[in-house]
């Protein structure tokens, strides 16, 4: 298993929660439909948010050209 299965699993479950107690409050059938928004969006929303954060760490520490590198697809 790579990094993006656990990743997906981890943001289906965080976003799972988040909708349903965001849904809690309006009632039961808002708490289910949180639930499997919150777990759908999470699982696509996740590993994206890693992977702009992962860039942005890359353009801190190691500059824009790496960054442009990465993105570019050249060899090292």
């Amino acid at each position: 298993m790579n990094l993006i299965e656990p990743s997906i699993l981890a943001g289906a479950a965080v976003g799972g929660v988040v909708g349903a107690v965001m849904g809690f409050g309006a009632g039961p059938w808002w708490t289910v439909v949180g639930l499997l928004a919150g777990g759908v969006l999470g699982a696509l929303a996740f590993p994206l948010l890693l992977i702009a954060l992962g860039l942005l760490f890359i353009l801190v520490t190691q500059g824009p050209r790496e960054v442009l590198r990465l993105l570019r697809g050249d060899p090292g």
